[in-house]
C-alpha cells in the first residue's frame, strides 16, 4: 500500500519535462533568464508592438516580485522578431530561441473578436504549460485594459498557468454553487466585494433565480468593486488594483467548483506555486533592480547541415536505401525555400559532401539528393561528423548560433561525449535520429543539451518511421502556412502481384504543393491515384528514381478537396514492403491549416512511472474536437501498440473538448527507446471547432465605483463561426522518442498501476432521487476494467474530503465497472430524505482486481432547493456612463460574488452593496440606496390591496342597491 501511495503522488506531481521544443527558461538567483516572447511571422512590422512588449514585461517584473513574496522577477527577456520583418541596427542573432519554443507568442487568433489572453496547458496540476498567447490587438489596444486589467497583471496571471501549472479560480460554466444552504459565486477569495445584476445597455435588472436549479439565472454577472479590502486572488480577478496576491491556505476557497480545486486536489494556488521546482530552494531576496534586460533577436533564414552515418552497419536492414528515401523526401518537400543546406557523411572519419547551398529551386533540391551517401563501410565516430558540420555552418557568416544539425546514426560510439562541450557552446541546435535498436544511448544528449528534436526509426518498415522522422524536421520559426503538412504515412508488406488500396482525404485547409511519394525495396511497383473528380494518375505521372527506389507524383495547382484513392501493385517476384507518404501545404495563405502537435510527458522514464501521450489538434488556435486520434507506440522489444487518445476530461486528459487528446501508456515491453506516431482522422459532420474556455484571463463585465455599476462592453464571442464544417481530413505526426529503463522481463511484469482518479463526478437530483455520473477509470489507470467502486456520502464537505472512510457507505450492489472511458450512471437506491435546503456530498474510490485503490474522486455536491422564480424588475442606475454596446441585443448575465450568499427564492438588486458573509433570505431583497428600484413584492402587495379594496367597494355597492330594491317591493 505504501508503494501505491508513492505511485499516486508521483502521478500528481509528474513533471512535464518531455515536451517537444520546450522552453530554455531558467530561474537563477530569483531571476528568470531567457524568457522568450516571439512575434508570429504573419504579423506586419510594428515598432509600437515591441515598445508595448517591453513596457508590459518591465511592469510585470515588479508585480511578479511582489506576488511571489520577493522570490522571482524577470531578469533576462528576449523578443524574437520574425524573418519577415526587415533587419535593423540593434537586432541580434538568436541561438536556440525559436517561435516554436517561445514562452509567449504574439499572433492573430484567426477568430473574429478573439482577444482573450490564455495559456495552453496540456497536463495536470504543477505541470508546465505550452505557451501564453496574446493577440496584437490585446497588446496595442488600450481599451482592453478595462476588461482584463493592465497587461502586466494579465501577464503574471498567465505566467502562473504557464510556469507553475495552476488553474483559474473562476468558472464560466459553473458560476454559482450551494454551500451551507447558501448560494455562492465561484471564485477566490470569499472576501471580494461587489454587486450582481443582469445588465443590458444602460439599465440593469435584479438577478432572478432559476426555478429548476435554485441558482441564479445564467445571465447574472458579478461586478466587483473597483476598490477592495482583500489582496487575493490573481488567479480570479487579476484586473483589480488591490488584488496583488495569490490565494493561500488562509484565503483559499476550497469548496468552489473551479479548475484549481478540481485539478489540484483542492490546494490553494500559492501552495502549488511555493512547492514548485522554482521555489523549492528559493528564498526571498532583496533585489536592487527589478528592471529586466530586454534583447531583440531577429530570425534569419534556416541554415542546416545533414550529418549522415555511412558506417558498415548501415548495410543492414536496407538502412542505406531507406536513408536515401527519407532524406530525399526531406530535401524535396520539407526544407523551406530560401534555406541553406550542407551535407556531411561520417564513419570513422567525416567527409564534407557539399558546403551550404541555397534552396531556391527544384534543381538545387535534386542536386542535394545527389550528395546523399550510396555505400556503407567503416566504424562510427559521431563527433567527427558534428565537428565537420560546424565547418560547413560557419561558411555563411563564420558563426553557428541558431544553425541546425541533423545527426543520423545506427551505431555505437564510446567517444561521443568528447564533443558535448563544443556542442553546448556552439549555440547550434542538434536534432538526432536513432536508426535501429543499437544506436548509441548517449545520442539524445546532443539534442537535449541544445533543445533539439530526437527521433527513433526502427527497422520495422511497416511503420515508415524514418520518413516520419525526417518529415518532423520542420523549421521552428517558419509560418505554419508555408510548412509541409503530412497527411498520410503508412507501409505494408504486399505479396507478389497483389494490390494494396487506400484513401487519403485532402481537406479544404490544404492542397497546395501536394505530393504522393511511394517507396519500395525491390522491383518498381505499379501505381494508380484517382482524384475526387475521377481523374487518374498512373505510372507515367510519377517521377521515378530507381536509385533511391522512390516514385513522386506532384499534383498541379491546388489539389481537389475530397477523397483521393490510391492503388499499388507489387510487380516484383518476391513479397516486399511498399510505403506511401502524402504531403501538402496550406491552400490559402490567410487561412491556417489543421495541424497536429504531439508530445510525450517525459523524455526519459523509469518504470513504473507511466508515460502520457498528448496530441493537440487545432485549426489555427481553435481546438478541433470529435476527431479520431490514435498513437502507434513502437516498443523497445520491437512490438507496436496502438493507443486510442481521448479528449474526454478523464484519466490524464485535463479538460473535455479542448482539442488536446491524451492517454496513459502502461504496456511496457523491454528497456530502451520507445517511438510514437500520431494518426488523426476527422469525419465530415462529426469533427468540429470549439472555443478555448480554460487557462485564460477573466473578462471583467464592469466595476462598481461610487456605488454605481460601470459596465464594460459586452463580451464579444470568443469563436467565429463554430458551426463551420471542417469536412473529412487526416494527419500524421511523429511524437518523438522516450528512453525507458527498469522494465521487468516480459512475463514477470507486476500489476503496479491502480485505477486513475475520477475527475468528473457529478451528482444531480432526479425525481426525488440522486443520480451520479462519471467516466469509468480502468484497471490500470485509464485502461481495462476496474473491479469495483466504493461510493460514500456526507453532509459535511470537509469530512468526506479528509476522512473518507468515516462517512456513510452507499450500497453499490449490481454496479460493475464498465470498460475504461465509458460513461457510468448510478441511481442511489438508499432512502435519503430530501427536503428544501438538503446538501449532500459524494465521493468515489475505484479498486482494481489486485485491490489497489485510486485516489479519491472530485467531491460532487447535490442540493435540493425549492426555489421560486423571481421576476427581475428594471433599474436605471443614475449617472452611469455606458460604453458602446454591440448591435445585437446584449445578453443579460448573473453572478453572486464569493463573499456574499443568496437564499433560494430571493433576488439581489444591482444597487445593493454586498459584504462578505452577508446573505439574502427567501422573499427578501436588498435594495440600492441611490438607484430607484421598484420591489416586485411591493408591487404584488399593492395590486392585491387594490383588488381587495375594489372588491369591497363593489360588494358594498351591490349590497346597498339590493337593500334599496327590497324596500321598494316590500308590502305596505
Amino acid at each position: 500500500m505504501k508503494f501505491i501511495t508513492v505511485f499516486l503522488l508521483s502521478l500528481e506531481y509528474l513533471t512535464f519535462g518531455g515536451v517537444v521544443r520546450c522552453s530554455d527558461l531558467k530561474l537563477v538567483n530569483n531571476g528568470y533568464d531567457n524568457v522568450v516572447i516571439a512575434i508570429n511571422p504573419g504579423l506586419p512590422e510594428d515598432e509600437n508592438l515591441i515598445t508595448k512588449i517591453k513596457d508590459m514585461v518591465t511592469s510585470a517584473s515588479f508585480f511578479l516580485y511582489d506576488a511571489t513574496k520577493q522570490r522571482a522577477y524577470f531578469r533576462d527577456v528576449k523578443i524574437l522578431i520574425p524573418i519577415t520583418w526587415p533587419p535593423k541596427q540593434g537586432y541580434q542573432r538568436p541561438t536556440t530561441q525559436s517561435y516554436e519554443k517561445a514562452d509567449v507568442i504574439i499572433a492573430d487568433s484567426h477568430v473574429k473578436f478573439g482577444d482573450d489572453p490564455y495559456t495552453l496547458q496540456y497536463g495536470r496540476c504543477g505541470e508546465r504549460g505550452r505557451y501564453i498567447h496574446f493577440t496584437p490587438n490585446f497588446m496595442l489596444n488600450d481599451s482592453v485594459i478595462d476588461v482584463y486589467g493592465s497587461r502586466d497583471r494579465v501577464f503574471v496571471h498567465e505566467w502562473a498557468h504557464l510556469q507553475w501549472g495552476v488553474f483559474d479560480e473562476y468558472n464560466d460554466l459553473v458560476p454559482f454553487y450551494f454551500f451551507n444552504e447558501e448560494i455562492l459565486a465561484t471564485g477566490c477569495s470569499k472576501e471580494i466585494k461587489g454587486k450582481h445584476a443582469e445588465c443590458s445597455g444602460g439599465s440593469c435588472l435584479s438577478c432572478g433565480i432559476n426555478s429548476n436549479t435554485g441558482l441564479p439565472n445564467r445571465d447574472c454577472m458579478f461586478f466587483p468593486d473597483k476598490t477592495q479590502t482583500t489582496a487575493a486572488s490573481i488567479m480570479y480577478l487579476q484586473g483589480l488594483k488591490d488584488v496583488v496576491e495569490f490565494c493561500d491556505n488562509k484565503t483559499h476557497n476550497v469548496e468552489a467548483p473551479n479548475m484549481q480545486n478540481r485539478m489540484c486536489n483542492y490546494r490553494s494556488t500559492w501552495d502549488v506555486i511555493s512547492k514548485s521546482d522554482d521555489f523549492k530552494n528559493n528564498t526571498p531576496a532583496n533585489i536592487t533592480s527589478l528592471v529586466p534586460t530586454i534583447t531583440v533577436l531577429h530570425v534569419k533564414d534556416r541554415v542546416l547541415c545533414l550529418v549522415l552515418d555511412d558506417s558498415g552497419s548501415m548495410q543492414q536492414e536496407n538502412r542505406m536505401d531507406r536513408l536515401r528515401q527519407a532524406a530525399s523526401i526531406f530535401l524535396l518537400q520539407i526544407i523551406e525555400e530560401g534555406s541553406q543546406v550542407g551535407i556531411v557523411t561520417f564513419n570513422s572519419v567525416a567527409t564534407i559532401e557539399t558546403h551550404l547551398k541555397i534552396v531556391n529551386s527544384e534543381a538545387v533540391r535534386k542536386e542535394l539528393i545527389g550528395f546523399l551517401p550510396k555505400s556503407a563501410n567503416g566504424g562510427t565516430n559521431i563527433c567527427n561528423g558534428v565537428r565537420s558540420a560546424f565547418q560547413v555552418l560557419r561558411r555563411d557568416d563564420n558563426a553557428t548560433n541558431g544553425d541546425e544539425i541533423v545527426v543520423l546514426t545506427d551505431g555505437q560510439d564510446s567517444s561521443i561525449n568528447t564533443c558535448f562541450k563544443e556542442v553546448k557552446q556552439s549555440g547550434a541546435i542538434v536534432h538526432t535520429i536513432a536508426l535501429g535498436p543499437n544506436a548509441d544511448n548517449d545520442l539524445e544528449e546532443l539534442s537535449i543539451m541544445t533543445d533539439g528534436l530526437h527521433f527513433l526509426a526502427t527497422d520495422n518498415v511497416d511503420e515508415n518511421g524514418l520518413v516520419n522522422a525526417f518529415t518532423g524536421l520542420v523549421s521552428g520559426n517558419s509560418d505554419i502556412n508555408q510548412q509541409s503538412i503530412q497527411l498520410e504515412s503508412s507501409g505494408k508488406l504486399i505479396s507478389s502481384n497483389s494490390w494494396s488500396n487506400g484513401t487519403v482525404f485532402i481537406d479544404k485547409t490544404v492542397g497546395n504543393d501536394t505530393f504522393f511519394v511511394m517507396t519500395w525495396q525491390g522491383g518498381t511497383p505499379s501505381i494508380l491515384v484517382r482524384d475526387p473528380r475521377g481523374k487518374i494518375y498512373n505510372d507515367t505521372s510519377f517521377d521515378i528514381d530507381n536509385t533511391s527506389l522512390t516514385g513522386r507524383l506532384a499534383i498541379p495547382g491546388t489539389a481537389e478537396t475530397g477523397s483521393w484513392r490510391y492503388s499499388i501493385k507489387n510487380m516484383d517476384a518476391a513479397n516486399q514492403v511498399l510505403s506511401i507518404t502524402v504531403m501538402s501545404r496550406a491552400a490559402d495563405a490567410g487561412v491556417p491549416p489543421i495541424t497536429v502537435n504531439a508530445h510525450i510527458n517525459q523524455g526519459t522514464s523509469t518504470y513504473p512511472s507511466p508515460l502520457v501521450i498528448f496530441a493537440e489538434v487545432s485549426h489555427g488556435f481553435l481546438p478541433v474536437i470529435n476527431a479520431k486520434v490514435s498513437a502507434t507506440v513502437e516498443r523497445a522489444d520491437g512490438k507496436s501498440i496502438i493507443v486510442d487518445l481521448l479528449d474526454n476530461g478523464a484519466g490524464p486528459d485535463a479538460v473535455e473538448n479542448d482539442g488536446i487528446y491524451s492517454r496513459y501508456f502502461v504496456k511496457f515491453g523491454g528497456n530502451g527507446r520507445y517511438s510514437f506516431k500520431i494518426n488523426v482522422q476527422g469525419k465530415d459532420g462529426v469533427t468540429r471547432l470549439s472555443a478555448r474556455r480554460h487557462g485564460r484571463a477573466l473578462y471583467i463585465p464592469g466595476y462598481v465605483q461610487n456605488g454605481q455599476i460601470q459596465q464594460n462592453p459586452s463580451r464579444p464571442p470568443s469563436i467565429g463561426d463554430n458551426t463551420q464544417k471542417l469536412g473529412s481530413f487526416q494527419r500524421v505526426k511523429s511524437g518523438g522518442t522516450c528512453l525507458v529503463s527498469n522494465v521487468p522481463p516480459t512475463g514477470s511484469i507486476p500489476d503496479v498501476f491502480p485505477p486513475s482518479k475520477i475527475m468528473d463526478l457529478k451528482a444531480t437530483i432526479v425525481h426525488d432521487n440522486i443520480q451520479l455520473n462519471w467516466t469509468a477509470p480502468g484497471d490500470d489507470l485509464d485502461q481495462g476494467n476496474a473491479s469495483h467502486y466504493e461510493i460514500r456520502m456526507s453532509k459535511n464537505f470537509t469530512q468526506l474530503k479528509n476522512n473518507f472512510q468515516s462517512t456513510h457507505k452507499i450500497n453499490t450492489t449490481g454496479l460493475n465497472p464498465q470498460t475504461a472511458s465509458s460513461k457510468e450512471s448510478f441511481l442511489i437506491s438508499e432512502n435519503i430524505q430530501l427536503k428544501n435546503g438538503t446538501e449532500i456530498y459524494f465521493g468515489v474510490i475505484t479498486f482494481d482486481k489486485a485491490n489497489q485503490a485510486s485516489a479519491l474522486s472530485n467531491i460532487a455536491p447535490a442540493a435540493l432547493v425549492m426555489a421560486r422564480p423571481v421576476q427581475p424588475s428594471p433599474t436605471s442606475p443614475p449617472n452611469q456612463s455606458q460604453p458602446p454596446t454591440t448591435a445585437h441585443s446584449p445578453r443579460r448575465t448573473t453572478s453572486v460574488h464569493p463573499g456574499s450568499s443568496v437564499r433560494p427564492g430571493s433576488s439581489v438588486r444591482p444597487g445593493s452593496s454586498v459584504h462578505p458573509g452577508s446573505s439574502v433570505h427567501p422573499g427578501s431583497s436588498s435594495q440600492p440606496n441611490n438607484s430607484p428600484v421598484i420591489d416586485v413584492t411591493t408591487i404584488v402587495l399593492i395590486v392585491c390591496c387594490l383588488v381587495v379594496v375594489v372588491t369591497l367597494i363593489i360588494a358594498i355597492t351591490v349590497c346597498i342597491v339590493a337593500t334599496r330594491g327590497r324596500k321598494r317591493v316590500s308590502p305596505s
